[in-house]
């Protein structure tokens, strides 16, 4: 897979023009019109059905010009469909490691012993476990970040005290190993932003998924030190992220999808994929009057640097 520096990206953003043609909703080969690399910093494609459906996906993602995928990871069972789709994809396709808040019940500290064994000694010495099946050789992964973890209030409270201790707990891996937080923050946005600043030592970084809230707590998770992961909801037509996201700097946003859920306008309702990426990186042009290629370079080189990639 074809990787590119920053040398790259800035002749890239130079040689490209704001008056270049819109993205047609074909959506055959929108890297031919803008000749841009975007990464998908949040995906789940690995959770397809089939293998020939994964790859699918992943060509049609290579062919708009999405250059690299992370795959979020949220429970044990996430953990082997990740690394194996990985491994097929070398170079263009990432990994994080992290237990979501809705999948913390009263086990959630075994699954989270599981997680840093792995983070400690590397899949292998535990693929067992996470495949329940002996033998066979665990693919080799590099983590690049801690996630999806946080705080998730929305259909009840009944695991709170647990979900606090799960995310405390995650953070401190983060810290210890150098990696960003993919954050998955849900009707807890003030317990969460008390939390991160209890927490934050200078050294804590990351990404708030999916976000979708107000200027004021878009500025509040920068102050953090954390970037917004930007998705299809800007597209939506009632949707008032346009209104937060026309306050933010550009340095602040990496985009993300969430596929196979979220899909943008004119796509809503169906299942999301990668290839979408470049549909959320025109409307972000438009919001901030800009070109398309300005917003691809600027969102990759902050992802590129926020996951090591």
């Amino acid at each position: 897979m074809e990787t590119f520096d920053s040398k790259q990206i800035l002749t890239l953003e130079r040689t490209q023009e704001a008056d270049q043609a819109a993205w047609p909703q074909s959506v055959e080969a929108p890297s031919a019109q803008y000749a841009a690399k975007w990464i998908d910093t949040h995906t789940h494609h690995y959770d397809l059905p089939t293998r020939e459906e994964r790859q699918a996906c992943w060509q049609r993602a290579v062919d708009a010009g999405v250059t690299r995928m992370i795959q979020g990871g949220v429970d044990r069972q996430s953990i082997a469909p990740i690394a194996r789709f990985c491994a097929e994809h070398p170079g263009s396709v990432s990994a994080t490691i992290g237990l979501h808040p809705t999948e913390v019940f009263d086990n959630y500290e075994v699954e989270l012993e599981l997680m840093e064994s792995i983070l400690n000694c590397g899949l292998a010495s535990v693929w067992p476990a996470v495949t329940d099946a002996p033998g066979g050789k665990a693919p080799d992964v590099r983590y690049v970040g801690i996630g999806e973890v946080g705080l998730d209030f929305y259909h009840d409270r009944r695991y709170e005290k647990e979900q606090v201790a799960a995310f405390r707990r995650q953070i401190e891996w983060a810290r210890e190993y150098s990696l960003p937080l993919v954050l998955h923050i849900r009707s807890a946005f003030e317990e969460a932003c008390k939390i991160l600043k209890e927490e934050q030592d200078g050294c804590l970084r990351g990404v708030f998924h999916c976000f979708g809230g107000s200027v004021e707590q878009a500025r509040r998770a920068i102050d953090l030190g954390f970037h917004l992961g930007i998705g299809g909801v800007l597209t939506f037509k009632n949707a008032h992220l346009a209104e937060t996201v026309a306050e933010v700097d550009l340095q602040h946003i990496v985009l993300e999808t969430d596929a196979p859920y979220l899909a943008p306008h004119p796509y809503r309702g169906q299942p999301n994929e990668s290839r979408y990426i470049p549909l959320i990186g025109q409307k972000l042009a438009d919001i901030k009057g800009c070109s398309v290629a300005h917003v691809a370079a600027v969102t990759t080189r902050n992802a590129m640097k926020l996951f090591g990639l």
